[in-house]
């Protein structure tokens, strides 16, 4: 959860009492104000991150989101009480007895039609409250909104919002989690509103179907998934349908323009009865303190070796950003021969001269010369190294610029925005691979997913 570090005993007129989570851009505590008698919540800067030549940006940023937050008083939004630096900053916080969002995706609870699109309503109005104040959320994911067993819904976290006035964050650096970004965000454009919007449309399709959207297809067939999901009507997925079809546009200027206007076709939906929302009924669910699923190790099981996977991923990922891990590993499943993986691949490139350099990328790395399953060792899974041999040779391997933006890929995909400036930080303070591998996989709070980024790393 922390650093290791014991949590101090105060903070500015606050007592602290617990850790209550960590993650890439701070830790929250538990803590009171003896003064008006109430709990809430802090959070504070990493150490690391305050330290270093990007230090006082990210103090700036960090200071930024108390100041976006408290712009929004509204009830479904966290509140902000303070914001200051006691030695280092920190954000005062109403604190919230509920469960995120994302407890009750990964467990077995029930959400029905109403109850999900009432939760999204409540987001929705979120949002619009401050989109009206020229803030974008830019992070809107289920970890980040939390359910209260009263049937309220707060959104949290405004961590790396854009204040209309703001030049912290500009075109080329992506901020946000990749699973519920917009195209634009993802191809690090600078994103407005509407971004925001695509991301409620994510997650409304995630509630009705547990899964979210593959970008491995189209709008059309991801939709078409609706059609076997048994707790909803005929009627309520045509009506569905269209309101998700226009949440999910590519184009920002096709999507819903404003929440009101994404609200106002989800309570349209026919055969719902929103009054029928169970929102307030979302106890914890029966194995909210049970690990996270774990997923496998990258690639495994792909008939493709790991190596030649990975290669076509970052060849990939210069041209799609970090989606290239999930393309790369679905589009490999279902190839039987190396031409059809790179046609497959291809397709999810949209210029087509990006589309040419990346086959030449891969032509000239030597993958190309694998035609099929059937061809050479190099193609087919085989180990090229057992595990017990992999950190002597990154011991003994001095850091690379390639290796340095493989391994800043495969951070991004458990850090976000943050890892190439973590990568280039610990990079000075550790020369060979292993060591740094070792040092940045102490920056990843899930153990689970600490284990996958030293799994996909010792590979390089």
């Amino acid at each position: 959860m922390s650093s290791g570090h014991l949590p101090p005993q105060r903070i500015a007129k606050y007592d602290i009492e617990r850790i209550l989570g960590s993650g890439a851009m701070g830790v929250v505590y538990k803590a009171y104000d003896s003064q008006i008698e109430r709990p809430v919540a802090i959070k504070v800067l990493h150490e690391h991150l305050r330290q270093g030549e990007h230090g006082a940006d990210l103090e700036v940023r960090f200071l930024q989101e108390a100041k976006a937050a408290a712009r929004c008083l509204h009830p479904n939004i966290v509140t902000i009480f303070d914001f200051g630096s006691d030695s280092e900053p920190y954000i005062v916080m109403e604190f919230v007895e509920g469960i995120e969002l994302k407890a009750h995706l990964r467990s077995d609870t029930f959400i029905s039609l109403p109850s999900a699109t009432d939760i999204c309503i409540q987001v929705l109005e979120a949002l619009g409250h401050a989109h009206d104040k020229g803030i974008v959320h830019r992070d809107i994911k289920p970890a980040n909104i939390i359910l209260l067993e009263n049937g309220t819904v707060k959104v949290s976290d405004f961590g790396v919002a854009r204040l209309d006035t703001s030049e912290l964050t500009s075109t080329g650096f992506m901020v946000g989690t990749p699973n519920y970004m917009s195209p634009e965000g993802l191809q690090g454009y600078q994103v407005d509103a509407r971004s925001d919007l695509y991301s409620v449309g994510v997650l409304f399709y995630e509630l009705l179907t547990k899964e979210r959207p593959s970008r491995e297809l189209s709008l059309s067939q991801n939709l078409d998934k609706l059609n076997s999901t048994r707790h909803l009507s005929g009627q309520s997925i045509r009506s569905i349908k269209p309101i998700l079809d226009r949440a999910l546009q590519p184009e920002p200027g096709q999507r819903f323009q404003s929440s009101a206007q994404f609200i106002d076709k989800l309570r349209s939906i026919e055969d719902m009865d929103l009054t029928l929302a169970t929102t307030a009924h979302f106890p914890k669910p029966d194995n909210y303190v049970a690990q996270a699923p774990t997923e496998s190790h990258a690639f495994s099981s792909s008939q493709w070796s790991d190596d030649l996977l990975l290669s076509l991923e970052h060849s990939l990922a210069r041209y799609v950003g970090p989606m290239a891990k999930l393309l790369v590993r679905k589009n490999s499943r279902s190839a039987t021969s190396l031409e059809q993986l790179m046609a497959n691949l291809t397709l999810h490139i949209p210029n087509e001269d990006e589309r040419s350099q990346f086959m030449q990328s891969v032509e000239k790395s030597g993958i190309s010369k694998v035609s099929s399953l059937g061809g050479s060792q190099a193609g087919l899974t085989s180990h090229s190294r057992s595990a017990a041999d992999q950190p002597t040779q990154m011991a003994a391997t001095t850091i690379t610029e390639s290796q340095q933006q493989q391994i800043t890929e495969i951070l991004a995909f458990h850090v976000g925005p943050l890892a190439s400036r973590l990568v280039k930080k610990m990079s000075r303070q550790h020369p060979n691979l292993m060591d740094l591998v070792e040092a940045l996989a102490r920056h990843i709070p899930d153990q689970n997913e600490r284990n996958q980024f030293l799994a996909r790393a010792s590979k390089l």
